[in-house]
């Protein structure tokens, strides 16, 4: 009864987040954990298939980057990352199926026995969780818009051969077909100029624009962004206090392009734009992974140490 209270309370307060502000981690994190307190009422069966389900997602993950360090290793030869990736993704690769066997092991003499054990489901059960949390919150914030824009911000991508690549491009598509829905919003393309680029990436997002047919009056261009932060931080002088707001960019993006617009003071929505290639996604989601625990240094460390901790008591 306890724990369904529990689960109960977690889960209402996430609702009570995602009206008042979805655009945070909390959005995702407090009904997954509402729904895993109820799940600790389930048979050994089951529960066992749950928590590998959970943990689905990062084994994955360590499947991609056992990929990709077998593939450094082939195209480079001997390195350091080579055989980081590929053994460390291994490791994670593998540890998935052992999970939830091991996790109703907890109490036995063989985890007690060993305390290696029990640290690395603490760690490894923490990084699902927030893996799982940060994909919930993602999907949440793809929801249907529930606004009509009057600015349309699409963030830049990396040019490819000086012109624009593919990531940019459904970018710039899923972003013009939101114009031609509302024809009275304004686009703002939001792109700097990098190191290997001939020019900023708004300007080839401006001349794709144009040559989609968008007239003149309603592009408006930030050139001097060089990442997610400064992209909101530069675009926020094009945008005023009563604008509605909906930002574009790829789904593997969205979650923490909508957390630096709630920082900025940028009342949005987002538009998430299908990325079709998995394993580049994958790849791309770990980087927004490391770019997030970057954002929250010393609160993600904070919380490994305080589950470490209950897991060792």
């Amino acid at each position: 009864m306890v724990t369904l209270l529990i689960g109960a309370g977690l889960i209402i307060l996430g609702i009570v987040v995602i009206a008042h502000d979805r655009r945070t981690l909390l959005s995702g994190l407090l009904p997954f954990l509402g729904l895993l307190t109820w799940l600790t009422g389930l048979t050994p069966v089951w529960l066992a298939s749950t928590l590998f389900v959970i943990v689905l997602p990062l084994g994955i993950l360590g499947e991609v980057l056992t990929h990709d360090g077998y593939w450094l290793l082939s195209r480079y030869g001997t390195s350091a990352k080579g055989y980081f990736f590929f053994v460390g993704g291994f490791l994670v690769m593998v540890f998935a199926p052992l999970f939830p066997v091991l996790w109703l092991l907890w109490r036995s003499v063989l985890i007690v026995k060993f305390l290696i054990v029990k640290l690395m489901l603490a760690i490894y059960g923490y990084v699902a969780v927030l893996i799982d949390a940060y994909l919930l919150a993602t999907v949440i914030n793809a929801l249907p818009l529930t606004i009509k824009p009057t600015k349309i911000l699409i963030l830049g991508a990396g040019l490819i051969k000086g012109g624009v690549g593919p990531v940019l491009r459904r970018r710039l598509l899923g972003g013009l077909a939101l114009y031609q829905c509302f024809p009275k919003a304004e686009l703002i393309m939001s792109g700097g100029q990098g190191d290997d680029e001939p020019e900023p990436e708004a300007v080839a997002m401006h001349r794709f624009a144009r040559q989609k047919g968008v007239p003149e009056s309603a592009i408006r261009l930030e050139t001097n962004s060089t990442n997610t932060a400064t992209n909101l931080s530069e675009a926020k002088r094009f945008i005023n206090s009563g604008d509605r707001v909906v930002l574009v960019t790829s789904d593997y993006h969205l979650l923490r392009s909508l957390l630096y617009a709630r920082r900025q003071g940028v009342n949005c929505q987002g538009l998430a734009v299908h990325t079709p290639h998995f394993t580049f996604t994958c790849n791309a989601f770990i980087r927004e992974l490391g770019a997030y625990t970057i954002i929250h240094r010393y609160l993600i460390p904070l919380g490994l140490v305080l589950v470490i901790i209950l897991c060792l008591i």
